[in-house]
């Protein structure tokens, strides 16, 4: 009976292993992605310096880099590859601003999730809500004055 409880106990020891290990190689490469779009908005001088970055994977995938420039002032970039779309965060709507859009116009039940993101090298807002039905909608607003890009529901 120990003799079954010890390799009981070593292979979920093994199993745990295997998946640490299997969840650090697959994040790996989106943390490469991450720095190197952090290297290049530092290196081509858009920042100064990195407050935060983020992954858009949207119908386009980005890097939504945030921090602040010589002049210290606050700015957003979006790197896809080697291209970078820069924009003062004072030039666009904030997350409560879009939020407070949204709300408004549709009424929803809960807001899953506000991010930034980029299409047809539009920098926009992507809203998730639930709406009054229960249904998750996707809300694209454009990063600059909030016109609504595109919107749909599931």
């Amino acid at each position: 009976m120990k003799k079954w409880l010890v390799i009981l106990g070593l292979s979920i020891i093994f199993l745990a292993l295997f998946l640490i290990s299997t969840i650090q190689s697959s994040l790996s490469p989106l943390n490469n992605e991450k720095s190197k779009a952090e290297d290049i908005v530092l290196n081509e001088g858009y920042l100064k310096n990195v407050s935060s970055s983020d992954y858009y994977h949207g119908k386009e995938k980005a890097v939504i880099v945030r921090g602040k420039d010589n002049s210290n002032k606050e700015i957003i970039a979006w790197v896809q590859g080697e291209d970078v779309i820069v924009r003062k965060k004072s030039d666009g709507l904030s997350k409560e601003e879009i939020i407070q859009k949204v709300v408004s116009e549709r009424g929803p039940k809960e807001i899953h999730k506000v991010k930034l993101g980029i299409e047809n090298k539009i920098p926009l807002w992507e809203v998730v809500y639930i709406d009054q039905n229960g249904r998750y909608n996707f809300y694209y607003a454009a990063f600059e004055n909030g016109e609504l890009l595109k919107r749909y529901s599931i």
